[in-house]
């Protein structure tokens, strides 16, 4: 089980929102590109970074600096979402920022054309982002309803070729109130793709469950609020993931 710790960027600063909320967002007197490397030492092997700022505006940010630099200084890979909207932003993304995976959300909705190009041209670097409130799949900075059901959704873009989905309870995004088992087991089960869990982990017990995922194809989590909030440090939810990983 892969842990991975989340650095979400608003006007240049760590922040995090509660259901991802505008103007829920807390602020987190850190330097991003600090907070990479202190995620690098403590032996992250991945780094989640969200333009939460593209996400809204649904282009590419001033926060892309920020990005650059912290994949410039560190060794271990990057994934990137937020505002990706177009060919020309996943490029940019892996070929110029220098990204492992991006991760696509209202494209893969609104242009699964789109999303089978980039699949075919990328191959394992894109990453499906399922953002659900209850069944139901939010796009545009999760500003958006659609009446896209999130099983669905992660079926159709299996069968397009994506190998990984980001599944996110948006209800339970910045809570810190445990991710949704149930449906994160259900999204590894119908889509048959390696799974992320996001949205809602808050203790080393919710990790420990999620380890209970993986022969279900549940292969990795994310981390973020959790952390800032000092309810455990990176080192221990490692240590959680690697003691009862497979």
């Amino acid at each position: 089980m892969l842990v991975i710790p989340a650095i979400d960027l608003k006007s240049g600063r760590c922040v995090r929102l509660i259901e991802g909320r505008e103007d829920s967002a807390k602020v987190y007197d850190r330097d991003p590109v600090e907070t990479a490397l202190g995620y690098e030492r403590a032996g992250a092997r991945l780094i989640h970074i969200v333009d939460l700022d593209g996400a809204f505006l649904g282009a590419a940010s001033e926060n892309l600096k920020i990005v650059r630099r912290i994949a410039d200084q560190i060794n271990i890979p990057i994934e990137v979402g937020g505002g990706v909207r177009s060919m020309a932003d996943i490029e940019t993304l892996i070929n110029d920022i220098g990204a492992r995976y991006v991760i696509i959300g209202t494209l893969a909705v609104e242009r699964p054309d789109a999303l089978r190009e980039a699949v075919g041209r990328f191959k394992d670097a894109i990453v499906v982002g399922c953002d659900a409130r209850g069944n139901e799949v939010a796009t545009r900075g999760w500003t958006e309803s659609t009446q896209v059901d999130a099983l669905t959704l992660a079926k159709q873009v299996a069968e397009i070729g994506a190998q990984r989905i980001i599944y996110t309870d948006i209800a339970r995004d910045g809570r810190l109130a445990g991710p949704n088992f149930e449906m994160t087991r259900r999204m590894a089960q119908v889509s048959g793709a390696r799974v992320t869990a996001s949205g809602g982990v808050s203790s080393l017990e919710d990790i420990a469950r999620l380890c209970e995922l993986e022969a279900d194809g549940v292969d990795s989590l994310i981390v973020g609020k959790a952390l800032y909030e000092n309810r455990f440090t990176l080192e221990e939810a490692l240590s959680t993931a690697s003691a009862l990983g497979r």
